[in-house]
């Protein structure tokens, strides 16, 4: 990893609840990492670290006081878009927000400078997501109104995934590579998980839409039908045949991508293999590869366990 000046202590993230999509939450999520050391009330807050708009960040200690900037060029799990000051809303004297308060600042000051920074070209419905970096309670008492606004790769449980190159420059698209397991959050679904584990859905491909649609948008209609086939090609080509998927449960499906999506320059989409509970409610737990032996459960999975910091090294959401 290069050197890069330490960023001091980035303690107590908080993470906010991921929006429906793939493991890679889509759309605003909370990164608020208290910038400083609270643990003495009279201790001023050490000086504002130097991360302007552009700037990579990564840790590997789950309260990132091991943080420092990188080259993007290098996995970072955060990319600074921009450095908002909130001392006009919020004086010398004015307390520390809550948390709600901070949510509400990430999605309408955090949002729309983060989508300046790519140009315009947000996927709210993508593997990056609007996160910001606090004040902590101590830094605040001292005067500290900076909020380091940036798009980081979120899991559904609130980890953080490695990215590499610049936000500006990568594809947004929501995609996994092929063999890649996505857990289970109750009837939904989670992070990446190995596949022997129990999973919601398995991913046997990735479609490019864009060769076969160069124009405009393309319809749902035209998105679902181009993906059927597709998918069931690439599903029986990884599972081994044209009829083990079915023969082992399981079913070939696929997300098309929205407007939204598609005018931010995402093309691609996962061809996914799950199964649903008997009662249609949601993703039922699969256990093993469609390429070995498949074990469907019929009961819901827990809910995630949230969590915080840096995933374990499973591979990234997107």
């Amino acid at each position: 990893m290069a050197a890069g000046a330490v960023l001091g202590a980035l303690l107590a993230l908080l993470l906010a609840t991921l929006l429906s999509g793939g493991a890679g939450g889509p759309g605003t999520g909370l990164l608020a990492g208290d910038r400083g050391d609270d643990s003495d009330a009279t201790t001023p807050a050490a000086a504002p670290f130097e991360a302007p708009a552009g700037s990579c960040l990564t840790w590997t200690r789950g309260d990132a006081s091991d943080a420092e900037r990188v080259g993007c060029e290098e996995p970072h799990l955060f990319e600074v878009t921009g450095v908002v000051d909130l001392a006009p809303e919020f004086g010398r004297t004015a307390t520390f927000p809550v948390d709600e308060t901070w949510r509400t600042l990430v999605t309408e000051r955090c949002t729309p400078l983060s989508a300046q920074f790519l140009g315009g070209r947000f996927d709210p419905f993508g593997r990056l997501s609007v996160g910001a970096i606090k004040p902590s309670e101590g830094s605040w008492r001292s005067g500290d109104r900076e909020l380091r606004c940036g798009l980081q790769a979120l899991g559904r449980s609130g980890a953080l995934y490695p990215t590499t190159g610049s936000a500006a420059t990568q594809d947004q698209s929501d995609v996994h590579a092929p063999g890649t397991c996505l857990g289970l959050d109750g009837v939904g679904v989670g992070d990446p998980v190995d596949c022997a584990q129990p999973h919601a859905v398995e991913v046997v491909g990735v479609v490019d839409l864009g060769p076969a649609f160069p124009g405009g948008y393309p319809d749902e209609v035209a998105q679902d039908k181009l993906l059927s086939e597709e998918c069931n090609r690439l599903a029986a080509e990884y599972a081994g045949g044209p009829q083990v998927v079915a023969e082992k449960r399981l079913i070939v499906f696929s997300e098309t991508l929205r407007p939204e999506s598609w005018d931010a320059g995402s093309r691609r989409v996962d061809c996914r293999l799950g199964a649903f509970l008997p009662d249609r409610s949601g993703f039922a737990p699969v256990t093993g590869s469609v390429r070995g032996e498949v074990l469907i459960g019929a009961e819901p999975a827990p809910p995630l366990e949230r969590t915080q910091g840096p995933a374990p090294a499973s591979g990234p959401p997107g």
